[in-house]
């Protein structure tokens, strides 16, 4: 049995990729799929998870997946330390990121560069089907295209076949490229991520060498769409890798949680409840109990929790102060500015905590909150100008 564990944010598509790829597998005479999601009451952009499940025989085991052949991550910031607890030994991780992992299993897809492309906005659960109709042999990418055509609006199916083959072909060059095994090649491509042109490089895949530094991210554009990063690390060099093989997180101190997104996850490094597994059981105390078992909130230690794709900006001189958006944000980050005698002067936006969903700019009727690429107003902001 082949099991697909999906990691996303509500409104990201995860639990629909699910489906499609479930109903792709069992399109084929004799084969079964089984998929489902797992989330709390919260609103969109909360972590959540959903599952795929497909194989020859009726599947009778519909519990949650705790290891899986694939791991699909459709946030970066949701890839935590440990990540490899959730994967099967020879097993695939697949994130939405530009980033360098510097481990052989993690494969980056800059998945919303590519939906952002085809589709006009960040939505990166296709993208991962076709990456998968590559790395996983039972599922075609005919019958993906198949699924999208029965389960999806007529209105969406040429566009997300367009992402579908974009990303089949661009991870079949990746896979061609690592097969061949050129290192001239690798060492050219492994800088592709450029930091100054973020929307020419929106339809890259890249996984770099394991012991690739942090500092090959280019600040060349990239010339073509077309290009891509040899996954590195193919099966016959996972195979070669013992149980008894130090890994390279060895000898270095135990870390805290903390999120992906303020630096690189190191492969293997688990968040600890105790410094020592056979410690003493917490005191029932209340206050102590939590402070000793309760993990520390991601959310507010790294601001917005690193997923907004775009940011809203709020012209002043457009702006009529008729609090439209003020009403309308769903979580209530839009907040009034008061002038010295105490009056509404205007409006502003607590970045912290906005999601970019973009209520905001759609509820303005004259136009004056536009959004804004969030990787450009970062750069904005780092350069110091405006």
């Amino acid at each position: 049995m082949i099991e697909v564990l999906w990691h996303g944010r509500g409104g990201q598509g995860a639990f629909t990729a699910a489906r499609l790829l479930g109903a792709a597998a069992s399109l084929e005479e004799g084969a079964h799929a089984l998929a489902f999601p797992s989330f709390g009451p919260e609103r969109r952009g909360a972590p959540m998870r959903a599952f795929t499940k497909f194989s020859r025989e009726p599947i009778g085991d519909r519990s949650a997946i705790e290891q899986a052949d694939f791991v699909v991550y459709l946030d970066e910031t949701l890839l935590q330390p440990g990540w490899q607890q959730e994967l099967k030994p020879g097993g695939r991780v697949l994130v939405n990121s530009c980033q360098h992992f510097g481990d052989e299993r993690i494969v980056a897809i800059d998945a919303n560069g590519i939906s952002m492309a085809l589709l006009g906005r960040p939505i990166p659960n296709t993208v991962f089907l076709g990456a998968l109709t590559v790395l996983c042999p039972s599922v075609t990418e005919a019958a993906v295209k198949e699924a999208i055509a029965q389960y999806m609006p007529e209105k969406l199916h040429q566009k997300n076949w367009a992402v579908v083959d974009e990303a089949a072909r661009t991870m079949s060059a990746a896979v061609r490229h690592d097969n061949e095994d050129a290192p001239a090649l690798r060492r050219a491509e492994t800088s592709v991520c450029s930091t100054v042109a973020p929307a020419l490089r929106r339809a890259e895949i890249l996984s770099l060498p394991k012991k690739q530094p942090e500092a090959a991210c280019s600040t060349q554009p990239i010339a073509k769409i077309s290009q891509a990063v040899a996954i590195s690390g193919a099966d016959s060099l996972l195979a070669k890798k013992t149980q008894t093989e130090p890994l390279p997180h060895e000898g270095l101190p135990k870390a805290h949680c903390r999120s992906a997104a303020s630096s690189p996850v190191a492969p293997g490094i688990r968040c600890r409840l105790r410094d020592s597994a056979d410690a003493a059981a917490p005191s029932l105390n209340p206050a102590e109990f939590a402070k000793n078992t309760c993990y520390a909130a991601g959310h507010l230690v790294t601001k917005n929790a690193g997923w907004r794709n775009q940011r809203p900006i709020i012209d002043g001189a457009a702006c009529t102060l008729c609090l439209q958006c003020y009403l309308y944000c769903p979580d209530g980050t839009i907040f009034k500015v008061r002038d010295e005698g105490g009056q509404t002067a205007g409006l502003s936006i607590d970045y912290d905590f906005c999601k970019g969903c973009g209520v905001c700019a759609r509820a303005c009727r004259f136009g004056a909150i536009a959004m804004v690429d969030e990787a450009q107003a970062l750069a904005v902001e780092k350069g110091g100008t405006r």
